[in-house]
């Protein structure tokens, strides 16, 4: 949880780990003003969102994923 708010560089974007999910994600919003146009139930594009991403912290074996390797998150989770 001490991670939340905290400011990361991931796929060359700014982004901001916004949330930790139970199964062991964090939840990344990108700070710069790229936007998503978000649907409706009915698939109807209405608003614009921020950019999110999903990002494993752990690979299926049980390591550090990844994509998480190559941010700096790295050396505060070991």
């Amino acid at each position: 949880m001490a991670l939340i708010g905290r400011q990361i560089v991931f796929q060359q974007q700014q982004c901001e780990i916004v949330e930790l999910l139970d199964d062991c994600k964090f939840v990344l919003q990108v700070l710069e003003n790229d936007r998503n146009i978000q649907a409706t139930q009915y698939g109807e594009g209405h608003r614009t969102v921020p950019v999110t991403y999903i990002l494993p912290i752990f690979d299926g074996a049980g390591n550090l994923h990844a994509e998480l390797l190559a941010t700096e998150l790295q050396k505060l989770l070991l």
